[in-house]
């Protein structure tokens, strides 16, 4: 009796251990794993042609494999690289060149301070950060306070020019 339950079940067990050593996908991810390494270790840029060998890699495993979900995202990360980029904006706060000035740089520094500041956890750490936040928030406030744009000048508005003066200057 047992050996006809055997016979049996065979099949059924052979079926199960072939069904499952037929997905081939688990290979043609790992394969197309080493053409991706291989381009990004040559740093090779995504919209060279030599990525579509390894989106055709991706591709090809099978859909109903169980590495199919790794593959899709890979393939995604492909894509969305070799996209359109955004254009680029005319001006950046910080930079060098036409329409940049002292303040945009100072500006930066000190949310540069700022962000440093917020990172550092020991108190040792923070007092010359504080410090050094505060005379560059200083320095901002004079630059913004004596910087004027080409023509915006007092004495170019009808006014006589005043020279400057000290405002903690009693006399």
């Amino acid at each position: 009796m047992t050996f006809r339950r055997v016979r049996t079940a065979l099949p059924l067990v052979l079926c199960l251990h072939l069904a499952a050593g037929c997905d081939k996908g688990p290979d043609q991810l790992r394969d197309a794993e080493a053409e991706y390494r291989a381009l990004i270790d040559r740093k090779v840029p995504p919209r060279d042609a030599a990525w579509d060998a390894v989106i055709a890699a991706y591709e090809a495993v099978p859909r109903d494999s169980k590495a199919r979900p790794e593959a899709d995202q890979r393939l995604a990360a492909i894509r969305t690289l070799r996209g359109t980029l955004p254009p680029r904006p005319l001006a950046t706060p910080g930079a060098t060149g036409p329409g940049t000035d002292e303040a945009d740089a100072k500006r930066a520094a000190c949310a540069a301070l700022a962000k440093k500041l917020g990172q550092t956890r020991e108190e040792a750490a923070r007092a010359p950060l504080q410090a050094a936040l505060e005379q560059c928030r200083v320095d901002l406030t004079r630059l913004e306070a004596h910087g004027h744009p080409t023509g915006e000048q007092g004495h170019e508005h009808g006014g006589a020019e005043t020279p400057a003066t000290d405002a903690g200057d009693p006399g």
